[in-house]
């Protein structure tokens, strides 16, 4: 008797102990709240920004003014902008719309998000069905990402994209897969916040394997506190490494392309795009 009754005992305890050691994790599960999006911006580079301009840069005045500097710079943009509008449109959009849409815990620390919306008409107008999902890992630290499209009367359950952001969202870095008929690897998404609001990087690399062009890329950063407080960096073929800088919203700034200008020299324009001697 006198065993049974120790037995119990210690039956007793381990399912006390059992059930404190679990109340903290369902507690936790409880606490849960769905994961901060990630930036919206992070789909988008500012490519727009040294190529506009209210200065008609067609004319040329009897004073030899020149504007080469300048459009070097912006048309250095365009192969990369067609690149980012053609295959990203679709996934840009879709995403955008998560904002609207209420997230559902799933459980495994996942939260759901699972929403329709319309495409561009320019594109076809297509109705999409997403879902995105954000699962806490690394002790909640990061939150891992997946956007599952399915087009209405097409392809279905298209991994569109991963990634994975830290919390808070001061860093992350996705993979955005080309399109539903080839699902390959295509931008990796790169983006980290600086010391301000208003300051950071981002990066898209060309990832498309067994691709020539493959580790090439665009990088755009905001710094706030420097002289020209707008940058490209476009890193093309081998021994093809181009330097973009300029001033917001002044518009000038100075490009650095040792391929192009056969130097190593920065040649600048002023704020109407014209081309002058750097300081």
């Amino acid at each position: 008797m006198k065993n049974l009754f120790l037995f119990f005992t210690l039956l007793t305890t381990l399912a006390f102990i059992q059930s404190c050691e679990k109340e903290p994790q369902e507690e936790e599960i409880q606490n849960l709240v769905a994961p901060e999006l990630p930036p919206a911006d992070m789909f988008t580079m500012p490519i727009s920004e040294v190529r506009e301009t209210d200065t008609d840069t067609t004319a040329q005045t009897g004073g030899g003014v020149t504007y080469w500097n300048w459009a070097h710079a912006a048309l250095s943009l365009v192969g990369w902008n067609t690149v980012v509008y053609l295959n990203m449109v679709v996934p840009t959009t879709a995403f955008a719309h998560a904002f609207n849409a209420e997230a559902t815990y799933i459980g495994n620390l996942t939260f759901q998000w699972v929403y329709q919306y319309q495409g561009p008409q320019n594109l076809g107008g297509h109705f999409y069905d997403v879902s995105l999902t954000g699962q806490y890992i690394n002790n909640t630290q990061e939150v891992a990402w997946t956007m599952t499209v399915s087009q209405v009367g097409g392809f279905s359950d298209f991994v569109w994209y991963t990634g994975v952001t830290a919390s808070g969202n001061t860093e992350g870095s996705f993979i955005l897969n080309r399109n539903p008929a080839n699902p390959e690897p295509y931008l990796r998404m790169d983006y980290q916040d600086g010391l301000l609001p208003e300051d950071g990087t981002l990066r898209f690399t060309n990832v498309i394997p067994a691709d020539p062009a493959n580790g090439q890329y665009l990088e755009y950063r905001v710094d706030s506190a420097a002289e020209f407080n707008r940058a490209f960096d476009v890193q093309g073929p081998p021994n093809n490494f181009l330097e973009i800088r300029w001033s917001e919203p002044a518009g000038n700034g100075q490009v650095r392309h040792p391929q192009r200008f056969n130097d190593n020299e920065w040649h600048c324009w002023d704020t109407e795009q014209r081309d002058v001697d750097c300081e």
